[in-house]
């Protein structure tokens, strides 16, 4: 009954559009300082205004810059914009000495400008500590809202691949969500009901720290048996 209750004041949050809490880790150096760098280097973060609100235990805070966190004791998640196509995150340049070099592409690096100019002001506001605890990463993708009936297999919406990379990597720097995308040792991707302009949902599940080096290979797992 508790679940069924909770998954109710969630629905209940969800379609009424509405909208600090302290790192429950302890933010342990990677000596990795190429990694640990600024997400976007010395950029001015501006103040904004935080509205919480409680839901089931959880805490729902809306930025006045359009961002939404959401925290609880084993997760934290924020709402993203939908992404940008695989085929447009990146562009191809020769540099001097007849090299291709590949490069963020203009529409990618707009994507992670708005990206953080929404959360990195949030997440000043909560004075939150980049997480370098190991996770793992889940996204929820809503496509955009289209008027014509689709079926599930015929709905357009990019390739389950496309999603993570440019999302993962524009909620990483020293002044956002996590240091480094190397706290990800697992990845989980769903879709759900598509949404007015489509949006993806990213958490970071907290997790125990694993020696994936003496994990033995699931095939209990990979054949769906098991969680």
């Amino acid at each position: 009954m508790k679940v069924k209750n909770s998954r109710s004041a969630w629905d209940i949050w969800a379609k009424s559009n509405s909208g600090s809490f302290s790192d429950p880790f302890e933010v342990k150096k990677t000596y990795r300082a190429a990694r640990e760098r600024r997400a976007l280097g010395s950029d001015i973060i501006y103040p904004c205004s935080l509205k919480t609100e409680v839901v089931n235990e959880d805490s729902v805070h809306r930025g006045s810059t359009g961002g939404i966190v959401i925290t609880g004791e084993t997760f934290i998640t924020v709402k993203l914009p939908y992404g940008v196509s695989a085929n447009d995150i990146w562009r191809a340049t020769i540099d001097e000495n007849g090299k291709q070099r590949n490069s963020l592409s203009v529409s990618a690096k707009k994507f992670k400008k708005k990206v953080y100019e929404t959360y990195a002001p949030i997440f000043k506001a909560l004075k939150w500590k980049a997480l370098n605890k190991e996770c793992e990463v889940r996204l929820m993708v809503q496509p955009p809202l289209k008027t014509r009936n689709y079926s599930s297999k015929t709905y357009p919406r990019f390739d389950i691949d496309n999603y993570p990379k440019l999302l993962i990597d524009s909620l990483k720097g020293r002044e956002m969500l996590f240091k480094d995308d190397n706290i990800f040792v697992s990845e989980k991707i769903e879709f759900a009901e598509p949404t007015q302009d489509g949006c993806v949902w990213l958490s970071c599940i907290f997790i125990e720290e694993t020696n994936w080096l003496e994990k033995k290979v699931d095939f209990d797992w990979l054949a769906g048996r098991s969680i």
